[in-house]
């Protein structure tokens, strides 16, 4: 019988992890006195699709481990690199009765790079036995660099895994299967230029059986999920994770999702999801769901009959994968609303409509997010906008026009990312052929900037990325300026309890309080403040830039 172990590597790298920079979130591991990167913990809906359905088509056993959930039940960290703490965790007695003879790990982000390498590396120490596999994005993507920096790794699946896959446990001349297999790629297949793979797709979606949520610890994916970063995280800390299809038929230059599942949209059907429903609030009394899909809203009342099919059942949505805006017409926001969906993740992405259609190639009009930010406030839905900056193409006039028109738009927070070429998008291809790479690309992380070009500096988008964080978060906030203090409070701590030390939001918090008439609670707040920026330089650059008067002797105070 076939004993496959899943391994889904940590999404940080270790340098961000034992020593996180000044702009990113923070974690304590049990009783640590030391602040460690923060590492998010979603349900990886790949390998537990993997492992269901190959248990459709023969014998096997599965386990898994997803070191994004191991890190955090750690007490402490004391190891000088990763690939240590992977060999002492890989050597403890838990894998010797199950002695995997397949190992696959999946990876889909570009930190994940070297941690990838690593555990390849203990697992052929570990299990000398064991046929090593990696898949994902990112190994799809980058399959040459990984064969050149791994001599452990026996074969990469291109693409979606659940027929290559198959096909491999099957065969009974592997070697020769993956030979001659499309989307298989030994070290002996991979060409010196050009891109022979092909995936190998799933048409029917409903081929695929109930995913196999045993094999994960589903209470470690409530430590620190992407959800705990918004304001519905604490309502939905018991929520599981569902994809209702795959694919994406648009060509976001800085995007790279159909490197796994192609630009054809396939679905799993309506009464299928409805199944998976009914099966997770059964099975494991969750009426939560992250909907993950690349593209929710393909396809005309679809959006529509399954959000109504959850709200039937009681449940409550929260949409981890931004919505397309064009589609979020009225109607569909009121039925989110009835659903109980309080609060959205909108793919704004920039306010120049240059960038969006010239730089980005995302079919996305001004008006249409004005007008959906408006529905949203009035609906009462929270409205969370993501932008990024710092795109090849992109000018210094541009991010200025960006700037302007975002802070005309009444978004009650903005998440300003670090343009981030990821291997595979265009992006990352125009990256790599015009030079523009300045740090390797496997330590980008969204909050760094790894490329300059004619137009700006790594350090220019670096800096500007947070000051538009500052400025349109807490300088010019929405809420503020509406007169909701009370909403405006509730956002900033909920900035801090992400990142505690935060001299800016203790700052904005403490005027809201003042303002909400509670001057006790807001002394607390602007003592901190000025602890914080005091201690730390961090904090000087965007405090003198914006005039926030942080410190007593200021005399923009007094003013």
């Amino acid at each position: 019988m076939e004993r496959i172990l899943f391994v889904v590597p940590p999404n940080i790298t270790f340098d961000d992890f034992v020593r996180p920079p000044g702009n990113v979130g923070t974690v304590r591991l049990g009783q640590s006195d030391k602040n460690f990167g923060s590492v998010i913990t979603d349900i990886p809906l790949g390998i537990i699709s993997l492992s269901t359905y190959l248990k459709k088509h023969l014998e096997l056993t599965s386990m898994a481990i997803d070191f994004n959930v191991q890190l955090l039940k750690e007490s402490d960290f004391e190891f000088g690199d990763f690939r240590s703490y992977f060999r002492q965790h890989f050597l403890a007695g838990k894998y010797d009765e199950f002695n995997p003879t397949v190992v696959a790990i999946s990876a889909q982000f570009t930190s994940s790079y070297h941690s990838v390498v690593d555990i390849a590396a203990v697992c052929r120490e570990r299990f000398p036995e064991a046929t090593i596999l990696a898949g994902g994005n990112l190994v799809t993507a980058m399959y040459r660099d990984f064969f050149a920096d791994s001599a452990c790794i026996d074969a990469i699946c291109f693409g979606e895994g659940e027929l290559p896959l198959r096909d491999l446990l099957l065969a009974t001349d592997r070697p020769a299967l993956i030979a001659g297999h499309n989307s298989w790629i030994s070290r002996e297949k991979v060409p010196a230029v050009g891109n022979p793979f092909q995936h190998t797709f799933i048409e029917d979606l409903d081929d695929i059986p109930f995913l196999d949520y045993d094999i994960l610890d589903l209470d470690g994916y409530r430590l620190n999920p992407t959800l705990s970063r918004y304001a519905v995280g604490a309502e939905s800390a018991g929520a599981l994770a569902i994809m209702t299809s795959r694919g994406c038929p648009f060509k976001c230059t800085f995007c790279a999702s159909y490197q796994a599942h192609g630009r054809k949209m396939r679905y799993y059907s309506e009464q299928r999801v409805a199944e998976d429903i009914d099966q997770i609030i059964a099975r494991y009394g969750m009426k939560s769901f992250i909907i993950q899909d690349d593209h929710f809203m393909g396809g005309r009342e679809r959006p529509y009959n399954i959000v109504a099919a959850i709200k039937e059942r009681g449940g409550a949505i929260f949409f981890q994968n931004a919505l397309a805006l064009y589609a979020l017409d009225r109607r569909f926001l009121q039925l989110l609303k009835d659903t109980g969906i309080d609060e959205l993740v909108l793919p704004v992405e920039s306010g120049s409509a240059r960038v969006l259609k010239d730089v980005m190639h995302k079919p996305l009009k001004l008006d249409i997010v004005k007008r959906v930010i408006d529905d949203c406030r009035e609906i009462g839905i929270f409205t969370d906008c993501n932008i990024i900056v710092g795109m090849p193409g992109e000018t210094k006039a541009d991010i200025d026009e960006s700037r302007e028109f975002l802070k005309g738009v009444y978004g009650d927070w903005f998440r300003v990312f670090v343009a981030t070429p990821i291997p595979g998008s265009e992006m990352y291809d125009e990256a790599i052929d015009k030079k523009y790479f300045v740090n390797s690309p496997v330590n980008a992380n969204y909050k760094r900037a790894v490329i300059e070009t004619p137009d700006w500096s790594a350090e220019f988008i670096q800096h500007i990325s947070y000051a538009m964080n500052i400025e349109l978060n807490f300088v010019h906030n929405s809420n503020v300026r509406l007169g909701d203090d009370r909403k405006a409070l509730d956002c900033f701590e909920k900035v801090l309890r992400v990142k505690p030390d935060h001299a800016i939001a203790c700052f904005y918090a403490a005027s809201c309080l003042e303002r909400l008439g509670e001057p006790e609670k807001a002394a607390e707040y602007l003592e901190k403040a000025r602890d914080f920026a005091a201690t730390s330089t961090f904090w000087t650059p965007y405090i003198e830039m914006f005039g926030i008067p942080v410190f007593p002797d200021d005399p923009r105070e007094a003013a």
